[in-house]
């Protein structure tokens, strides 16, 4: 049905050059989660919880077309990355598509970066990552902006943080990268150690 539906409608820029890493993270998986839990509701099945995060980060990840070759074929692999919801079943998608496609180039290698660090927000209950310029007066630093859902993990994450994660009210946490740490990968990597760890 999905994909009858998106050869009907378009798929729009999901598939496209330009894509956006929090698009095809987000916008694909929350398509998936509509269709597969309105298809459950008519079968009476139990719904699908949604992996609420949202990561809006200016990386370039989607699945290039020389790469995963067909229309077809890229939406059902974007629709089977979005199911995954633990990183043991991220490694081995990570296999698969080595196997099935070759390396990954590095927009495919982007989009399940992101999707690593969406499963391990979800853990820490944060409902979206973006960064945002310092509104301190005369600063031109950068701050990644966590919302989060519950007082108590994001009180664990800071504390585990070195003082590096800084709550700043009952709904976001500030964490203010180094100049060598705002490079793609860098940030990455930064964010990954904060986030690696299983709440107590």
């Amino acid at each position: 049905i999905a994909l009858r539906d998106l050869e009907i409608r378009g798929a729009g820029n999901i598939l496209g050059t330009q894509q956006s890493g929090h698009i095809a993270a987000v916008g694909y998986e929350l398509y998936c989660q509509l269709l597969e839990n309105a298809i459950r509701t008519l079968k009476r099945q139990p719904l699908r919880t949604p992996l609420d995060v949202s990561i809006d980060l200016p990386w370039t990840a989607y699945l290039p077309r020389d790469y995963v070759q067909g229309q077809r074929q890229r939406i059902e692999v974007y629709r089977r990355l979005a199911r995954v919801r633990r990183l043991d079943r991220l490694h081995d998608f990570r296999q698969e598509m080595r196997d099935r496609f070759g390396p990954l180039p590095e927009p495919a290698e982007w989009l399940l970066r992101l999707a690593e660090l969406r499963l391990l927000a979800a853990q820490w209950k944060i409902a979206t990552i973006h960064l945002e310029k310092s509104a301190e007066v005369g600063s031109s630093a950068t701050d990644v902006v966590f919302h989060y859902r519950n007082a108590r993990r994001i009180q664990e994450l800071a504390a585990r943080s070195n003082g590096r994660l800084r709550i700043v009210d009952d709904a976001s946490a500030y964490l203010r990268p180094t100049n060598a740490e705002l490079g793609p990968l860098a940030l990455y990597t930064t964010l990954k150690n904060l986030l690696n760890h299983e709440p107590s």
